[in-house]
């Protein structure tokens, strides 16, 4: 048995070693690598964190959102970077790194106010970094989505992910101390008035965190009162209060007149029948990087294979912490239901409504899969060492595979965006500082020359006018002139569409072209909004 916790022992020091690496990798891929793997969407991100600086407003009025306008969000924290560097790609990077330790710091907070060891805690914040693969590409991204989202580039969702680690915490705390202090009634306020700042830039906190706890409370009393049948203490209603509350933010945070217009509509019952039985289903499997065409025998089909194993894990690991293992606290099993729920509640919504079934909607999986794994390791350590082993081995062993697979091509690429490069080098040195293409051209392009070039974007190059989508009103006529040098970036395969646009001698020089983008300049600024 001795022998058995030292190899347990052994291979916990394994995985905080593999999870500084990751972190290391993180790191160099935020603040050296940023350009080689931005896309748009990205990008937009550090746009919005320059125009909050310049404009000294949070939600600069010029700035134009797509489905969320953000009060608090990675932006935000951006600009003060950009203020004291100058740069975008080195502003987005020190925050993507900041948050990303933030976030994994309160997480494993959460996970020792869960009563799991260190040992457990840690393996969990690697299967956070590592366990998610990188199952698809997009124009060349190297990164898994998931992790995307949370350490890299981004950042959309780590504020959100702190704030339901804190929620839950503090619910749980109501429920058992069943009493308010000073201090109690002061985290209340700071969560309630985080929630109204969350829920002003849209939707997502009410979907993740309000809702699902609210679904938890609901069941909560009605299993403890009997069915409704028995009478329960006045203190156990303060966590239906503070969950009320929390529904009471929304509410407030739906008279901030600044959110993003995205219409989405119910669907017919055929519709949301299929979508919740096959759409849902295979974006959460997405989620967690299978997504199949791996051919047979090859490392890819290998890792995907792995993934499926690490899914059967997590069913038996469910089974084991809800109906076998009568050691998991009332707590772990409360915060594991919590994150299900946020988990079950995304997909019923996305499931009967238009919005898409996008898997990294349902990036809340990932927390609980890293917290089951904790459960699982920290329980079997004592009991069942050899399981708990092989599990840490497991871990360790994906992890390095990971490594292999995903993040060694992302961090030594040079020419990921090779064309894109080309272009913002022709713009920097031909000295043009405005210029359009199409949305997922155009963010890129500007950040990639660091702010130098500005790029506004139309619809379609095949008929220019403004598309109204992340952007800043400042980079379109009637602000600009109609009479200035203007460059337009165009898809090789579009380059005759944008030509038949002009009158016969009227259409801009073609001055630049590489295999994938067009560059042509003119005297005449044709976008407007």
């Amino acid at each position: 048995m001795r022998n058995k916790r030292k190899s347990i022992s052994l291979l916990g020091w394994i995985i905080g070693a593999l999870l500084l690496i990751y972190l290391g990798v993180f790191c160099y891929l935020n603040l050296c690598k940023y350009a080689q793997h931005v896309d748009s969407d990205i990008a937009a991100e550090a746009l919005l964190a320059r125009e909050i600086w310049v404009e000294k407003d949070i939600t600069p009025n010029d700035w134009i959102s797509s489905t969320e306008r953000r009060i608090i969000g990675m932006p935000t924290v951006a600009a003060v970077f950009y203020g004291i560097t100058g740069s975008m790609q080195t502003a987005a990077g020190i925050t993507c790194v900041l948050l990303g330790a933030i976030l994994l710091g309160i997480f494993y907070f959460f996970l020792r106010k869960l009563s799991l060891s260190r040992p457990a805690s840690i393996t969990a914040l690697l299967v956070l970094c590592a366990l998610p693969i990188n199952g698809f590409r997009n124009e060349g991204q190297m990164v898994p989505f998931v992790a995307l989202l949370l350490f890299l580039f981004a950042e959309y969702y780590a504020f959100h992910g702190i704030f339901l680690f804190f929620n839950i915490l503090f619910y749980l705390k109501l429920k058992e101390n069943r009493q308010m202090t000073r201090k109690t009634f002061l985290e209340w306020l700071v969560l309630f008035v985080a929630a109204v700042l969350l829920n002003c830039g849209g939707q997502r906190c009410l979907q993740v965190i309000i809702l699902p706890l609210l679904v938890v409370e609901v069941i909560a009393l009605f299993m403890e009162s009997g069915h409704l049948r028995q009478k329960l203490p006045g203190g156990r209603y303060l966590a239906t209060a503070y969950v009320g509350s929390l529904v009471l933010a929304f509410l407030v945070s739906c008279l901030y007149g600044g959110r993003g217009d995205y219409a989405v509509y119910l669907l017919q019952p055929g519709e949301a029948v299929e979508k919740l039985l096959l759409g849902v289903p295979a974006a959460l499997l997405e989620n967690f990087g299978l997504v199949g065409n791996a051919k047979v025998g090859s490392f890819a089909s290998l890792m995907q294979l792995l993934v499926w194993v690490f899914l059967i894990l997590l069913g038996y690991g469910l089974w084991y912490v809800f109906r076998k293992n009568k050691e998991s606290t009332d707590r772990q099993k409360d915060a594991l239901t919590i994150l299900l729920a946020s988990v079950g509640v995304t997909a019923f919504i996305i499931g009967i409504t238009s919005a898409e079934a996008a898997h990294y909607y349902f990036f809340m999986a990932w927390f609980a899969a890293a917290v089951l794994v904790a459960v699982m390791v920290d329980h079997m350590s004592e009991g069942q060492p050899v399981f708990a082993g092989l599990i840490l081995t497991a871990v360790a062993l994906f992890a390095v595979l990971n490594l292999k697979y995903t993040y060694y091509e992302a961090a030594t690429t040079q020419d990921n965006l090779k064309e894109y490069q080309e272009v913002a080098d022709y713009l920097t040195e031909a000295g043009i500082d405005y210029g359009y293409a199409e949305f997922w051209d155009a963010e890129r392009i500007c950040l990639i020359t660091d702010g130098r070039v500005t790029m506004g974007h139309s619809y379609t190059m095949a008929s220019l006018s403004g598309y109204w989508w992340l952007t800043s009103t400042k980079w379109y006529p009637p602000t600009l002139p109609t009479e200035m040098r203007t460059a337009y970036v165009v898809r090789t395969e579009m380059r005759e569409a944008f030509e038949q646009q002009f009158p016969e001698g009227e259409a801009p020089i073609l001055e630049y072209e590489n295999e994938k983008l067009a560059v042509y300049v003119g005297d005449r600024n044709y976008v407007e909004l």
